[in-house]
């Protein structure tokens, strides 16, 4: 280990231990207390503070960040208040595990007074406020403890399973005063979970033979781990349909059954299922386990305990590192798996029909003049990224899925990434950290006319930034997904047709995103939807700044559903 010491403002010495870690940006919103800590970071070039105008927002940044590359995001939230404003999307990365380090400058909530402004009680101070949502959690209370806080903070967010990780600092501690300290050099050390025993991989190659009807269901430990080539080759060399994660293996892979839940791929009725990476999850239902409960085996490899935990009835639980298990899973079979090409071949038959349903399905939505399909949008935007080399797709709408595109001989190179725990308000901020993190890439926030609307105020960060992502709206007029739900409830609303409290009318992204400094369009003709996003796309590329497609679609209501009126106290006052 290398250190060096330095005597310094607690601040200096903050921001001079991010900087010696390797943290090139710090997502936040500006603190009046934290005065001389943003002093820090902006005298500095080799570090960024990008401004974010709602803990939300800064929260989906950081989070963004570590989708693309898997280095740990740094964000910094003002006292208590802005740590409870950040929590709704802490969700989305508590639940993706995602390893972001939360920094909260916390008051003094017990020498002169248990309430001061914008802080919480020592009865409840920021660690307890974290803790459900964090992998671990610290208050830091010396200054000369500030650069070993920071660099294990960093170090445990980034240790398999990685996770957030929350310091909670005093803001006294932020003032002019010098200190001592030691700080760390040297980038973050590579940290990997352990290797699978050779009887276990025996065992999980011999069921994947023997099944007739196996299912391979993957997570985000997958690409976590970097084992996207290595699964993908498992999946082709034994011939097992796909569901579950789409970057895990790609989503356009002849393979991948679609859907993100195991329950998508109820058709293919298998004997094995085959987890790896996974964090299995619903929506609290019996009904989420019933595959399980179906299978004659169940297997599970993953890094950790959360890899295990939720799917019952195991017959093989590997805990181990998902890269290495199949690695070593492909070496140990090279060639021994040369008679399965007819299960190779049905496998990808049984894919195509079952793709080639859900892709027929959208296309057979009637056209509408001024409107644009989802399987239109859908093709224009993934071939468009396809002919510059591949693209990343952040997600965060469900009008159009991934699934319903087209999935051949190619799998492409586009990457499609979505928020994990489904909390609104991520997909603005999201794209904004995915570029930061990935600048080499063309980046494309796919986000859905209600998703823009909790977080519509990132756009100012893409824009006074100059974060070229090409933001395009799935406008469909509706809360789509909790419209569904309306009509899957067999009430009143489905036998009406009748849908209240779910379209979103009189609202115009456009003019939105212009008053955030964002240039943007219209895209109403079907038609010529491939154009419109190219003309985004070729902004964005020649430009070096955001941009935003408003696509209109079809009204998100169910089928023949229609709008309801909403209360108004203009009709009650007459």
């Amino acid at each position: 280990m290398q250190t060096r010491e330095m005597t310094a403002s607690a601040s200096r010495l903050m921001v001079e231990q991010l900087a010696a870690s390797g943290v090139k940006y710090v997502f936040n919103n500006s603190g009046s207390r934290e005065a001389l800590f943003f002093n820090e970071l902006h005298a500095r070039s080799d570090i960024h503070g990008i401004l974010g105008l709602h803990e939300g927002a800064v929260t989906a940044m950081a989070g963004g960040f570590t989708q693309a590359n898997l280095a740990p995001g740094v964000m910094v939230v003002h006292l208590g208040a802005g740590l409870a404003q950040a929590m709704g999307q802490l969700i989305n990365v508590w639940t993706g595990s995602l390893p972001v380090v939360v920094i909260t400058f916390a008051g003094d909530t017990g020498s002169f007074a248990g309430k001061i402004s914008l802080d919480v009680s020592h009865n409840a101070g920021p660690t307890a406020i974290a803790a459900p949502l964090m992998k671990a959690n610290w208050t830091v209370i010396e200054p000369e403890g500030l650069p070993a806080a920071l660099e294990r903070a960093l170090r445990v967010a980034m240790t398999p399973p990685v996770g957030p990780v929350h310091l909670a600092v005093y803001d006294r501690l932020l003032g002019p005063a010098e200190h001592t300290a030691n700080i760390i050099d040297g980038q973050l050390p590579e940290i990997h979970a352990g290797y699978p025993s050779d009887a276990d991989l025996d065992a999980v190659a011999r069921a994947l033979r023997d099944a007739k009807r196996p299912l391979l269901y993957v997570g985000d430990g997958v690409w976590k781990s970097g084992a996207i080539a290595e699964v993908t080759a498992l999946a082709e060399r034994f011939g097992v349909p796909v569901v579950g994660d789409p970057r895990a293996v790609s989503i356009k892979h002849p393979l991948h059954a679609g859907g993100r839940r195991l329950e998508q791929a109820a058709e293919l009725d298998p004997d094995l299922i085959l987890c790896i990476g996974v964090t299995h999850n619903g929506a609290g239902n019996a009904s989420d386990y019933t595959a399980f409960f179906d299978a004659e085996r169940t297997i599970a490899i993953g890094a950790d305990a959360e890899n295990l935990e939720n799917i019952p009835g195991l017959d093989l639980a590997v805990l181990a590192d998902e890269k290495r298990a199949a690695q070593r899973l492909l070496d140990a079979t090279d060639g021994t798996a040369d008679d399965l090409s007819d299960r190779r071949s049905r496998a990808r038959e049984e894919v195509a029909a079952l793709r080639a349903q859900r892709r027929d399905a959208a296309w057979r939505i009637p056209a509408e003049d001024g409107k644009v399909r989802a399987v239109a949008l859908g093709d224009a935007l993934d071939r468009a990224l396809e002919s510059r080399g591949g693209g990343l797709v952040t997600i965060e709408q469900f009008a159009v899925a991934q699934d319903i595109l087209a999935n051949n001989d190619e799998a492409g190179r586009n990457q499609y990434i979505r928020p994990a725990g489904g909390s609104e308000g991520y997909g603005v901020g999201m794209a904004i950290g995915a570029k930061l993190g990935a600048p080499d890439q063309p980046v494309v926030g796919l986000v859905g006319d209600g998703s823009l609307y909790y977080s519509d105020h990132a756009l100012w960060t893409a824009a006074s930034h100059e974060v070229p992502v090409l933001y395009v709206i799935s406008n469909n007029g509706a809360y789509g997904i909790v419209a569904s739900s309306f009509a899957n409830a067999n009430a009143d609303m489905r036998e009406t047709g009748v849908y209240r409290g779910v379209v979103l009318d009189n609202i115009d992204p456009v003019k939105l995103a212009e008053g955030f400094g964002v240039e943007a369009m219209d895209a109403t003709d079907e038609a010529n939807i491939s154009d419109a996003i190219e003309h985004g796309l070729g902004v964005v590329e020649r430009e070096k700044r955001p941009f935003l497609l408003n696509v209109h679609m079809p009204l998100g209501l169910p089928e023949g559903g229609r709008p309801g009126g909403i209360y108004s106290l203009s009709a009650e006052l007459g």
